[in-house]
């Protein structure tokens, strides 16, 4: 299993703070967030589009969408931009 952290607009858009899932890359995650938001708010418009286009961290160290994951894993997303 892996964490999942959520920042900025989309923690805002999506309700989505953090969740739990056993993947295998990162982005094997965007499905299950978008489904998850979805779930907690059927209005969510987050969508894997908007997850294709942001920042990812694994265990503090920026990577791209293909990276794959290992159990225990920490994975943050964070819009491109976001205000400070």
């Amino acid at each position: 299993m892996v964490k999942v952290k959520l920042f900025g607009v989309f923690r805002l858009d999506s309700g989505v703070k953090s969740l739990e899932a056993d993947v295998t890359t990162v982005k094997a995650l965007y499905p299950l967030i978008v489904a998850e938001a979805k779930r907690l708010d059927p209005r969510s418009t987050l969508s894997e589009k908007d997850l294709r286009g942001c920042i990812v961290a694994v265990n503090g160290r920026q990577v791209k969408p293909n990276t794959t994951l290992s159990d225990g894993d920490e994975v943050v997303l964070v819009p491109a931009v976001a205000g400070g």
